[in-house]
């Protein structure tokens, strides 16, 4: 009886213990959140999106096709937004914004971008989504090897995001139609250098004048063709590149 009642109060304790932690963690998280997190300033925000992206980010080549205005939420920054934009070139898709800033900043001090890149290939994936506990429309965009991204539209951007995830896809479409159609090509080919080849005798071919034409040698004519001597005749079909297995 003892020895039960030693084992409740010790369950209550670290159930009391458990519970203790979970607060303070909360209280801490939520002081983070509301006294040391500065806001980002969309409009600025957006501003120095372009600015980084303009001042040597972009590859030679590249050019932008189709933006959308968004933001992201990173646990280190206690879920706040960092508001920005997302990029979709004829080469990759970047997100470039402004993370939030202590409040012990200095006013003046330059913003912290933050940036992620994928790959415009196959490979990528980009589907709509709400997010953040449903509250945003939103895309998550994954590659392999690189980690997942979830990009929400600010207030008014929903079909901008929608044009630009429409447009990746798209060109996704047509580069796997076209990966499809040169495979079926090469399996073609493939397909056809493996078949016989076989030749009709014209007027003035000789053995000889045959297997030059078609790299073998006399005797190679000779054994696939089960000939006996050298003549051969007009209209004579013989085979001159044996199937391939």
């Amino acid at each position: 009886m003892k020895e039960s009642e030693g084992l409740y109060r010790s369950f209550r304790f670290l159930k009391k213990a458990l519970l203790g932690i979970a607060v303070v963690l909360l209280a801490l998280l939520l002081f983070g959140y509301f006294f040391f997190m500065r806001h980002v300033d969309a409009p600025k925000a957006w501003t120095a999106a372009d600015r980084e992206l303009q001042g040597g980010m972009l590859q030679y080549g590249e050019k932008v096709q189709r933006t959308a205005k968004v933001f992201m939420r990173r646990p280190n920054d206690y879920y706040r937004g960092s508001n920005g934009v997302l990029y979709a070139t004829n080469d990759r898709l970047i997100f470039i914004g402004v993370a939030p800033g202590s409040k012990f900043d200095s006013e003046d001090a330059p913003p912290m971008i933050v940036s992620q890149e994928f790959p415009k290939d196959t490979l990528l994936d980009i589907r709509g989504t709400r997010l953040y506990l449903l509250t945003a429309h939103g895309i998550k965009v994954t590659h392999p090897g690189t980690p997942r991204g979830e990009f929400a539209a600010i207030g008014g951007q929903e079909a901008a995001l929608d044009s630009l995830a429409e447009y990746v896809n798209a060109i996704h479409a047509a580069q796997r139609k076209e990966a499809a159609r040169e495979r079926r090509l090469r399996q073609a080919v493939d397909a056809l250098i493996k078949e016989p080849l076989y030749y009709t005798v014209k007027r003035g071919d000789a053995l000889i004048i045959i297997a030059n034409k078609f790299g073998a040698t006399v005797e190679q004519i000779k054994q696939w063709n089960q000939l006996e001597g050298d003549r051969v005749k007009i209209g004579q079909r013989l085979l001159v590149k044996p199937a391939k297995k």
